[in-house]
């Protein structure tokens, strides 16, 4: 038995902050769109909505949009994840790198740069036009292709993520025991490595039809109002400021949507994760046959398993070069709306045109001259820092205090901390500017750093949560053994093996409240104008490049940032492999002891 280091009421100083922060800035304010949307004429208010056309279609285009999206996230994405989860070395380094890049980059980064892809005077059009295949622009913008084009765009690493830790667990012995059994390689993939990834691909889908169905910023940028989404009108209901009350009746009627759909998804999803147990799916009679094997099979020859089972084999085998079309073809889609800002923030034009007519520094001129684009960074930045800091002080308290034994509530508690992550975020925006509003928090630095720090906290608790399980609790014991008190366990034992779990939540928590888009918009106006914001503003009011100059160098930002962690990691292997290295060559005697 590992000790228990936390006390009663230690664990309730632990966990209180935690829990005050979440009840007061999340709970609350979800709590408070309900008497806002039932509050005078609640019923003709709901008769709007479920008996107007206008807003039947626009449900319906929510939800038609999110499941289209949800799919073809889902079949581009599989392919990829299994690949990243039978890759090493340097292959696996290139290709999680390949999905990090577009997580770290802004929303608003990504959806702009469809703008200049699909653009009449974009890439596409461009390509097709020098190359004489189209006499004129065709009409990409938009659209609905257009809207889920970058819908899924967005969703590709939050699928991978989902699915590559299940799809690591799966044996690649499985599939070679099933081609020497005689099973084709569609039959395999079917019959073997889908149901036992059913639960990535359960948890992957569920994540993403939640963040497409809250989903604004690419149906306002790329669609058109014939395809209205209804988060979309929420926000537009929230900025125009008209009808509070039946902003709120929308938001609640956007959760009950996510919450019928998803349940739907959920019961089939969970139907077939029946195939887990295939005993329970095998009918009695075959059962009763089973002891009559044909013994003939054992006489057939067995064909060599093609090479790990690739998908080249699910085509067909002359298609031996499967896998690299795919990683080109994923890479290229993946990477060219980053690539394509870099030189559209070059452009001497005055309009988004690709390729640019010329190239200049006047818009980066621009954006380091303005006051403006300054301030709102400095503001992004402050904000970003104080959500770190709030983040990685709930997180410590909230791993300390959870502990390793389990206690009464426990699993009550861990879901409400991580309850941010499964509401659309459109619908806590929405409750936390009807609640915030009450108390003179809108507008303010302060309440979007608690807004940032309700959603980003449990991001950063999951990081640490997984580094503290790993750290052997042996060492506290030991410690403990020699005396030492419970703060000096954590100060010379826990907190250091802690710390790198927390500097990756530090810095996933900087990225993410800088890129956080949607309670930024929502929260912010006048007086207080975050990044987000700023280019929500400008991409919206002005085609220029001069947000796509802004976007490059948040993009640039990131990478770097990406960067100078890797280096800094390799380094620290590097210097402990050299430490190593000195001490045996120091003590030879010692290590051949």
């Amino acid at each position: 038995m590992t000790r228990n280091f936390v006390r009663g009421w230690e664990r309730f100083f632990l966990l209180a902050p935690v829990f005050i922060l979440l009840v007061a800035a999340f709970v609350l304010p979800l709590l408070y769109i309900v008497p806002q949307a039932f509050d005078g004429n609640a019923v003709g208010r709901f008769l709007r909505i479920f008996e107007s056309p206008v807003y039947l279609k626009v449900i319906w285009t929510t939800v038609r949009i999110s499941l289209e999206a949800t799919v073809i996230t889902l079949v581009v994405s599989f392919p990829l994840a299994w690949i990243l989860s039978r890759a090493t070395g340097l292959k696996a380094m290139l290709l999680a790198l390949l999905v990090l890049i577009p997580f770290l980059s802004s929303v608003l980064v990504r959806t702009f740069a469809w703008l200049a892809i699909l653009g009449q005077r974009g890439l596409i059009n461009g390509t097709l036009l020098s190359l004489g295949l189209i006499s004129e622009p065709l009409p990409l913008l938009f659209s609905e292709p257009a809207v889920v084009l970058a819908l899924v765009h967005s969703s590709i690493p939050m699928m991978v993520f989902a699915l590559v830790t299940v799809l690591r667990r799966i044996d690649g012995r499985i599939l070679l025991a099933a081609n020497t059994l005689g099973a084709n390689p569609l039959r395999a993939w079917f019959g073997i490595v889908i149901p036992l990834a059913i639960r990535g691909i359960q948890s992957g889908v569920i994540i993403i039809f939640l963040f497409t169905i809250a989903s604004f910023i690419a149906p306002a940028f790329l669609g058109n109002q014939r395809q209205q989404m209804l988060a979309q009108v929420i926000q537009s209901e929230i900025e125009t400021g008209a009808d509070w009350p039946f902003a709120a009746a929308l938001g609640i009627t956007l959760a009950l949507v996510a919450t019928i759909v998803v349940a739907i998804l959920s019961s089939g999803l969970r139907f077939f994760s029946r195939w887990e147990r295939p005993g329970t799916l095998v009918p009695a009679s075959l059962h009763q046959a089973a002891g009559r094997a044909d013994m003939t099979l054992l006489r057939r020859p067995v064909a060599l398993p093609s090479a790990r089972f690739q998908f080249t084999a699910l085509l067909s085998r002359g298609a031996p070069g499967f896998e690299p079309v795919y990683l080109t073809l994923i890479s290229v889609f993946i990477l060219l709306p980053l690539v394509v800002l870099f030189p559209v923030s070059f452009s001497s034009a005055d309009v988004l045109i690709f390729p640019p007519p010329g190239y200049s520094l006047r818009w980066f001129e621009t954006i380091f001259g303005s006051s403006e684009w300054i301030e709102a960074a400095l503001t992004s930045l402050r904000i970003g820092a104080a959500t770190c800091i709030l983040s990685l002080i709930l997180a410590t308290l909230a791993v300390l205090g959870f502990g390793r034994q389990r206690f009464v509530f426990q699993g009550a508690l861990e879901a409400l901390v991580q309850a941010p992550l499964s509401v659309p975020a459109v619908v806590f925006a929405l409750g936390a500017y009807l609640a915030f509003a009450r108390v003179g928090l809108v507008d303010t630095e302060t309440g979007i750093i608690i807004a940032h720090t309700v959603l980003i906290f449990p991001v950063v608790y999951l990081i640490a949560s997984a580094t503290y399980s790993s750290i052997d609790p042996r060492l506290s014991l030991a410690a403990a053994s020699l005396g030492a008190n419970p703060w000096s366990v954590f100060r010379t034992i826990v907190f250091p093996l802690l710390l790198p779990g927390l500097a990756i939540g530090a810095l996933m928590a900087m990225l993410l409240s800088f890129d956080e888009s949607v309670a930024s918009i929502f929260l912010s106006d006048l007086s207080v104008k975050t990044l987000p914001r700023k280019l929500w503003e400008g991409i919206r009011f002005n085609t220029s490049p001069e947000s796509a100059a802004v976007s490059a160098v948040l993009l640039g930002v990131t990478c770097a940032v990406i960067i100078v962690g890797i280096v800094v990691i390799l380094g620290r292997k590097r210097v402990a492999g050299a430490s190593s290295a000195i001490a045996v060559l120091t003590n030879p005697t010692e290590e051949a002891q």
